[in-house]
């Protein structure tokens, strides 16, 4: 028998109701954890498909844009253009210099052009000096670093505002990502204040005395199940030698005199040592419970007597790595790709990530044939007659 086949021999009819869920817990962990290293797995090949593929197009399509940049600059400086056409050529200039600005794939001497002429349309306040507009460029690693930063601060938020079912906007303060406990504070508060305000304001007062009791009901149940698992974390941590002496005690491989058998529970016994020295509680568990199913009335005892704790903690195992599986999920922008489904698989992070490439490919194409249009000022001035022309991007 090996990894642990608890289908062996097992009598689900002779098992309490602990016991059952104790299985089905296990088994949802086991689903859950092969699930994380599907989405890790996934997720790192992506990053490293990213790295050699998706960044250098996108670098690409930020010098062109640049060069687009600078060529209409340039143009607008340098030639007699109509007043009319003059308005969408600069809406052009002032929206590409949007696009770039603290853009990280450009150099400095492109980051330096790029702020002069997002100072000349007011996207930035106008530097004094040119002290200042240095200091914007050797802070632009950091502005880049911020951006990310800040996608993960609306990731985490997301996720947060749809368990707890409210718009995202709700959540109207700071995150600091090295101090989640201190967010989920201020949601806890937030929260509290709101249902303050509507017993106060919603309810009346017989409809008050009926949700005050059902709210200290529901508090004495959340209180009660903390102190439960605490207890339980509590035992768990005293238990593992205890757990594998009753294990080795069942087992006796030696006693026994069926060859099948003694290899069987040999290998229970290996595996039981494993899991002691490497502070394994699961795996501990997972064969007390196994070695105790032979015996209705030792079942009945695990059952009654650690279970239920035990059960506690599996059900914290299961939470911890869904919110782990969900973090990866919500780390991506799903919408802004074309996916709205609610659930998602690891499958789906590769179809996001190629229409990704497509999509950035196909942007690249396009504005290397503008670049092209551009530079011909012939062909410039016709494409100026157009209302669309300031805001063809897309």
């Amino acid at each position: 028998m090996s990894n642990l086949d608890l289908s062996i021999y097992q009598t689900s009819e002779k098992l309490s109701a602990q016991q059952k869920k104790f299985n089905r817990l296990l088994e949802k962990i086991e689903q859950l954890q092969m699930v994380l290293a599907d989405w890790q797995q996934t997720q790192k090949q992506v990053q490293e498909d990213a790295r050699d593929e998706l960044l250098p197009v996108y670098r690409q399509w930020h010098h062109i844009l640049f060069a687009q940049l600078e060529t209409l600059w340039q143009y607008k400086n340098t030639h007699k253009i109509a007043k009319t056409y003059l308005v969408r050529l600069d809406e052009k200039i002032s929206i590409l210099a949007s696009q770039l600005l603290n853009n990280p794939n450009l150099s400095e001497q492109q980051h330096e052009l790029t702020l002069i002429i997002a100072q000349h349309y007011e996207l930035i306040e106008e530097s004094a000096d040119a002290e200042e507009v240095s200091s914007h460029i050797n802070d632009h690693s950091h502005q880049a670093h911020d951006a990310d930063e800040m996608m993960q601060k609306q990731a985490i938020k997301e996720m947060i505002a749809d368990q707890i079912g409210v718009p995202v906007a709700w959540l109207d303060f700071d995150l600091d990502l090295n101090n989640l406990d201190a967010f989920m504070e201020k949601v806890k508060d937030k929260l509290d204040r709101e249902e303050a305000n509507f017993i106060q304001n919603q309810l009346n007062e017989d409809e008050r005395d009926e949700y005050q009791k059902f709210a200290e009901k529901e508090k004495k149940k959340i209180l009660k199940k903390q102190t439960q698992l605490e207890e339980a974390k509590k035992m768990a941590g005293q238990s593992l030698k205890s757990i594998y002496s009753k294990i080795a005690a069942l087992i006796h491989p030696d006693r026994e005199q069926d060859e099948q058998k003694r290899i069987e529970k040999t290998e229970l016994l290996q595996q039981a040592n494993a899991a002691l020295e490497e502070k394994d509680l699961l795996t501990l568990l997972k064969l007390r419970v196994f070695t105790a199913q032979g015996d209705q009335e030792q079942a009945t005892k695990i059952a009654n007597e650690h279970l239920k704790s035990y059960n506690l903690l599996l059900e914290e195992q299961v939470e911890k790595l869904q919110f782990e599986i969900d973090d990866i999920i919500y780390s991506f922008d799903w919408i802004g790709s074309g996916f709205y489904k609610q659930r998602f698989k690891p499958v789906d992070l590769i179809k996001k990530y190629q229409r990704d490439l497509a999509d950035i490919q196909a942007k690249l194409l396009r504005d290397e044939k503008r670049l092209n249009d551009y530079k011909d000022f012939d062909y410039l001035k016709i494409l100026l007659k157009s209302r669309a022309f300031s805001w063809s991007f897309e």
